[in-house]
């Protein structure tokens, strides 16, 4: 595949071989006897945003398709390869140069008699909403990529490992009428409405003289400090609803879901109100698990049932359009205050960091940290 219509705009060749792993061995020997050697990871992606043929928020979305979890996050990963994201950056670029221009000129030539913009206010404004609209997708962009995690927390035998298995759709977990029978942290993948997630079962959360006991709980903790929500989950069916509360209050909780399980144990129990969102469910019936999903949805994306957002941008670009946003409200109060020169390095400094987004003004440290988390072959 000759430059410059190739994928990276080099020279390409691809080789086919056999499918074994011998065959395949023997093959890379022979190509590094010839003088080649293994890409750098990202290498290939990285030679097509040097070339030209993708800009940075292009590149990253490579990387996104790549390690998509979840049909959601491969469309935003799409829509951002296709370069929805970076037209939208591209214009705010351009037009924010010709604000800036506009400072400069009433700088450069301030006793004539020039045809200046008179909504420059409103059009920085404008500006600061558009970005601000991008910011605002952070969380999702954030949850899509990396995924969410989820702890299943609760003291024992509130059903834990159940609503693992059934969310997970296998037994993942074991199950047994006995309190206390998760003794470690269990982990698995899994998607909830569209949404990667991390699960985590936990050891009940109880005071216990036994010591393998204790450590799980110590755990429990450990992950409850890391969880971006909680599903608490507490016995309906209980006699004292009062000690359930009592652990799941002197716990602190990451966006809980208080979640009473065992409904169908308790028909028409009174249950307590608690602050945080609540519902009530059956695992052993399914009943009220999706009310479940619908709240974690909305706890996540805003919604019960996320749609795919046309962009949604990563933890980098937020980053740089908070900083771009500040910037561009500091000129706008000295564009009004007709501080034009403050105005001017403002609307500069707004101008470099989106351009750091697509590529066009970034320096040769972040690219390294951006292409590193490639793998081999990208």
């Amino acid at each position: 595949m000759p430059a410059p219509h190739s994928n990276t705009g080099d020279d390409l060749v691809e080789l086919h071989c056999h499918g074994g792993q011998a065959a395949a061995d023997q093959a890379l020997h022979l190509l590094f006897n010839a003088g080649c050697r293994l890409a750098e990871p990202g290498e290939f992606t990285f030679r097509a945003f040097v070339n030209g043929k993708l800009d940075l928020a292009q590149a990253e979305a490579v990387n996104d398709v790549i390690t998509s979890g979840s049909d959601l996050a491969l469309k935003v990963a799409e829509n951002q390869l296709n370069g929805v994201l970076s037209r939208q950056l591209d214009a705010i670029y351009s037009e924010l140069n010709n604000l800036r221009a506009e400072c400069e000129s009433r700088l450069d030539f301030p006793d004539e008699e020039l045809a200046y913009d008179p909504d420059v206010p409103g059009k920085i404004d404008a500006i600061i909403r558009q970005i601000s609209k991008l910011y605002d997708t952070r969380n999702i962009g954030g949850a899509l990529r990396d995924g969410i995690s989820v702890v299943l927390a609760g003291r024992p035998n509130a059903g834990k490992s159940s609503l693992m298995n059934l969310l997970l759709g296998f037994d993942r977990a074991i199950v047994t009428p006995i309190p206390g029978t998760t003794r470690d942290t269990i982990e698995a993948h899994s998607v909830i409405r569209n949404l990667p997630v991390r699960l985590t079962d936990t050891a009940g959360l109880r005071e216990s003289s036994d010591v393998i006991e204790q450590i799980g709980v110590e755990r429990s903790r450990k992950s409850l400090d890391t969880a971006h929500v909680t599903l608490y989950l507490l016995d309906s069916s209980a006699p004292d609803l009062a000690v359930e509360i009592a652990e799941m209050e002197r716990t602190k909780l990451i966006n809980p879901v208080a979640v009473w399980n065992k409904s169908d144990l308790a028909p028409g129990k009174e249950l307590p109100k608690l602050t945080a969102p609540t519902v009530k469910i059956s695992v052993l019936t399914g009943d009220g698990i999706d009310s479940l999903l619908d709240t974690f949805a909305r706890i996540v994306a805003d919604s019960p049932r996320p749609t795919v957002p046309e962009v949604a941008i990563n933890a980098r670009a937020a980053q740089l359009l908070k900083t771009a946003m500040d910037s561009l409200t500091k000129a706008l109060n000295a564009f009004r205050l007709e501080e034009f020169e403050l105005a001017a390095a403002d609307i500069k400094i707004a101008i470099d960091h989106i351009g750091e987004i697509t590529g066009k003004t970034v320096t040769p440290d972040v690219l390294d940290n951006i292409f590193s988390r490639f793998c081999i072959g990208k």
